[in-house]
């Protein structure tokens, strides 16, 4: 079975999105999230969706994240897609909030998906992970101390407000 169908049937089996459904795909650039803007573009019209491209220039790695940030612009305005895309200074909310620079990207990252949604109308926001994120994932629960209970991936579908996410 191709990626598409597989994508398809995923989207089906879990009924992540309904007809008229506006989605944020966040979009970091890398082959993860282009990979998932890609098949999520040749999805739109047959799933009946709307997408709106959100990009987060994270204020980490300079120039090589500005460039990140005009591809993913130019990829969407080319595939006729709306986009947001917008910068933030991580390392100074890391600082402020005293956090691993890592959460508080992803903090920083999800409230901006969250706001860009709240923004567009977006019923739902669609992130790309592979097989390496899972492991990563579960590796840190298990380094927080979780049970076995605690020890599981990212889920495919995951209910809005995520936990340390305030809108």
């Amino acid at each position: 079975m191709d990626l598409l169908s597989q994508v398809r049937q995923i989207i089906a089996k879990y009924e992540i999105f309904n007809p008229g459904d506006r989605v944020v795909v966040g979009v970091s650039g890398g082959p993860d999230s282009l990979c998932l803007l890609h098949l999520l573009n040749r999805l739109q019209e047959e799933l009946e969706i709307t997408l709106h491209v959100a990009h987060l220039h994270h204020a980490l790695r300079g120039e090589e994240a500005d460039e990140d940030a005009r591809f993913v612009e130019r990829l969407a305005t080319s595939w006729g897609l709306p986009s947001t895309v917008e910068k933030r200074d991580v390392p100074a909310y890391a600082e402020r909030e005293k956090l691993a620079i890592e959460q508080a990207a992803r903090q920083v990252r999800y409230t901006f998906l969250a706001e860009v949604a709240k923004g567009v109308g977006a019923s739902s926001v669609a992130v790309g992970h592979n097989a390496d994120d899972q492991v990563e994932t579960i590796i840190m629960h298990w380094l927080r101390g979780a049970g076995t209970a605690g020890l599981r991936g990212m889920r495919p579908l995951q209910q809005w407000p995520l936990p340390g996410i305030d809108l």
